[in-house]
């Protein structure tokens, strides 16, 4: 990874860091005056990262940044579901994920499912649809999904009643138009009344859990109130980069090496370079909250670790599963399942880009 472009832009990274915003920009853009994305793919990276810098210093990408980068946004696309359709690590996490909720609730007439950032309802579709083939739908299904968007949430419910109604289970769908930490005592009261077995999921949104400089941690308060709700199972997505608590040093280099394997596999892709760009560019909206935003409290993309997650729902009162011995269906030729104890790696060139975890909790089955 090491190159002259490399050096440049962790020169301007120093520079803004040391508070000598001239020198940084002159450093930028010697950087820019260097990169022709449409001749070398990879200098899409060092564009991204240049501007998000740029960004940090005034609050605004400068103008070649910004006029480059927008040669590849598509608005009048849905870009997640370009990236899920696109990208293999979010169709194989989602596979991974419903087999491990599969597991959780086989055998049972009824369940209740509390999804934390539940979107649109893709992975829950998947779920009902992968239960039926495997003779395993049970009679009656409770879905909670948690989303801040009411549009979403309408389009979640409209596409499971309808899914639940041709696979001929009946359904209970309930919408909250909250986030994990705005959840009351009485939504809680109400989650308390739901039948059972609980499991609890989330993909790729429990990192958007606030951050606050004082008082109790509330990802840690969050998975403490879920390990009373008492559910069998928890079942997570995450990228797995430490972009939480580091100073800027280290999570910018954190950053640039989560999205250098990212990136390197979409390379490895056949699907047209349109695409590739365009999916870069969705991810630069998380570099630049990653590494631009100055105030600790504004910014949402704070990734952790795989392990800081495990060790996470261990302290909140949960029993990590073991994934060894298992098998999957999800599969790709540029990606490896690595299983721990906790979670499956989903690795590319032994970089493990994406962790799917599962735990147990206190209403797992003896």
């Amino acid at each position: 990874m090491d190159s002259p472009k490399l050096e440049l832009l962790t020169q301007g990274l120093e520079e803004v860091i040391e508070g000598r915003p001239d020198d940084a920009r002159k450093t930028l853009a010697s950087l820019r005056g260097r990169l022709d994305v449409d001749a070398f793919p990879e200098d899409m990276q060092y564009l991204i990262f240049a501007a998000a810098l740029s960004r940090r210093l005034s609050g605004t990408a400068a103008d070649e940044f910004n006029l480059y980068l927008r040669r590849y946004e598509h608005p009048q696309i849905n870009l997640f579901s370009l990236l899920a359709s696109r990208l293999p690590l979010v169709p194989m996490a989602g596979t991974i994920a419903n087999e491990l909720i599969a597991a959780l609730v086989r055998g049972h007439d009824t369940f209740t499912l509390l999804d934390v950032g539940i979107g649109v309802g893709r992975q829950e579709v998947a779920l009902l649809n992968a239960l039926a083939a495997s003779n395993s739908l049970p009679r009656h299904v409770t879905i909670v999904g948690v989303e801040p968007g009411e549009g979403s949430l309408r389009a979640a419910e409209e596409s499971l009643t309808a899914t639940a109604r041709g696979l001929g289970v009946g359904l209970r769908f309930i919408g909250l138009p909250q986030t994990a930490e705005t959840l009351s005592e009485e939504h809680w009261a109400m989650l308390g009344d739901l039948p059972g077995p609980r499991v609890v999921n989330s993909a790729f949104s429990m990192h958007h859990i606030a951050w606050r400089p004082e008082g109790e941690d509330l990802r840690d308060a969050f998975f403490r109130r879920l390990c009373q709700w008492a559910p069998t199972g928890v079942v997570l997505c995450e990228p797995n980069s430490n972009h939480h608590r580091s100073a800027i040093r280290e999570r910018f280099h954190n950053c640039w090496r989560h999205f250098y394997f990212t990136f390197q596999l979409l390379e490895e892709l056949d699907i047209p370079r349109q695409e590739k760009n365009t999916i870069k560019v969705f991810f630069a909206r998380e570099v630049e909250d990653i590494v631009s935003t100055l105030d600790e409290q504004q910014r949402s993309e704070r990734h952790e670790n795989a392990s800081a997650w495990v060790e996470r729902l261990v302290r909140s009162g949960f029993q990590p599963e073991e994934m060894q011995g298992r098998q999957w269906s999800a599969a790709h030729p540029a990606v490896t399942l690595r299983p721990q104890r906790g979670y499956v790696g989903l690795e590319y060139r032994d970089e493990t880009i994406v962790a799917v975890l599962c735990a147990t909790g206190a209403g797992a089955r003896p």
